[in-house]
């Protein structure tokens, strides 16, 4: 089998509500189909989610990279992930959103051709996984009663997202704390917006029964200063921009400076790029988490096709496409219901796209 064609589709989406967090607010997005067609006639989906704040990528950038990959990958049997990968890096660096999207194509022809759904291809033994639901930066009174609708949906774990200001931080968590209960579990991000200090007098104020992680309270480049904070803070320590690949979680792991890691597919290149991620932090003890950009069903497929195949990754924040305006161009690849996602048994990704 080999690769005779590699196209992206752009697709306009508008979120249900704006969304605001500390790198800014979104309302809109363009996402990237790509499709890998082969001499077979199997094709393959995948989806490239580049988000500029975090790894300067933009859809343009993207778009402008594709021929250049293209190039590089006709001719190539796509179920050869590490030549994939290989062959990709050799033409140029960065462009993680797009090695992802055609990282996940490829790995959906992979599952197709050998007639299993990515999670069972990848070991899992359980295609139901859950995930958190986030609740973007608001008033403490918004942010709270957008929780108790959350919960009343059956929703049992909550990411909050702040950053915007300090004391309204501390006021928001409290207020959505208090508003869920002791038995809805809370992360909150604040998306690398606090400095140590700040984090220190915030976390400080936070001294609630409920508040089981805290993510990237630092900037991406301040990983010296991790180890330090993550020793005096009562809860976990997690990291999201300061682990975009293999070295990175290698890095983090020899200073102590993480106790979780947030993996996220478009910012590692795809599933070889979370799998490295995952065994480095697995080796060492750390869990991790798998999160998301603003991607659709397509690529919340991906995400969790990995989470119900690592018993590694303990948390699910694989929300995104709920906070998405309805695309019917898209369906399968799993059933909602509340924070479970049951995933299909279909061969690759099971998700059907309509072009």
């Amino acid at each position: 089998m080999q690769i005779t064609a590699i196209t992206a589709h752009p697709r306009p989406i508008k979120l249900k509500t704006p969304f605001k967090l500390a790198l800014g607010e979104l309302s809109a997005i363009t996402t990237l189909i790509i499709k890998i067609e082969t001499d077979t006639g199997m094709t393959g989906f995948g989806e490239a989610s580049p988000y500029a704040p975090v790894n300067g990528e933009t859809n343009e950038t993207e778009q402008a990279a594709l021929p250049t990959f293209a190039a590089a990958l006709v001719g190539t049997d796509p179920r050869n992930l590490e030549q994939v990968h290989a062959r990709m890096d050799a033409v140029m660096a960065g462009h993680t959103a797009l090695k992802c999207g055609i990282d996940v194509a490829c790995s959906d022809i992979l599952g197709k051709s050998a007639g299993m759904p990515l999670w069972q291809l990848f070991g899992g033994d359980c295609n139901t996984i859950t995930t958190d639901i986030t609740i973007p930066i608001g008033s403490a009174e918004e942010m709270a009663a957008t929780a108790q609708q959350y919960v009343h949906a059956g929703f049992t774990a909550l990411k909050l997202k702040a950053g915007n200001d300090e004391l309204a931080d501390i006021a928001a968590i409290k207020a959505v704390s208090a508003a869920v209960g002791p038995n809805v579990s809370i992360k909150v991000d604040a998306n690398q917006a606090w400095t140590a200090a700040q984090t220190r007098r915030i976390m400080a104020q936070l001294q609630l029964p409920n508040l089981i992680a805290l993510e990237q309270p630092l900037p991406d480049w301040q990983l010296m200063e991790a180890p330090a904070l993550r020793q005096e803070l009562a809860v976990p320590l997690m990291l999201d921009e300061s682990v975009h690949n293999a070295h990175d979680a290698s890095a983090a792991v020899k200073l102590g400076a993480t106790d979780l890691i947030n993996i996220k597919l478009a910012k590692s290149g795809g599933f070889a790029g979370a799998n490295a991620i995952n065994a480095i932090a697995a080796a060492a003890g750390i869990g991790c988490m798998v999160g998301c950009n603003a991607e659709t069903r397509l690529g919340t497929a991906a995400s969790a096709h990995f989470i119900a195949a690592h018993a590694n990754v303990r948390y699910g924040d694989v929300d995104s496409f709920m906070l998405l305006e309805e695309t019917d161009w898209l369906t399968g690849g799993f059933e909602a219901d509340g924070e479970t996602l049951t995933l299909s048994d279909r061969p690759g990704l099971g998700v059907e796209v309509h072009l």
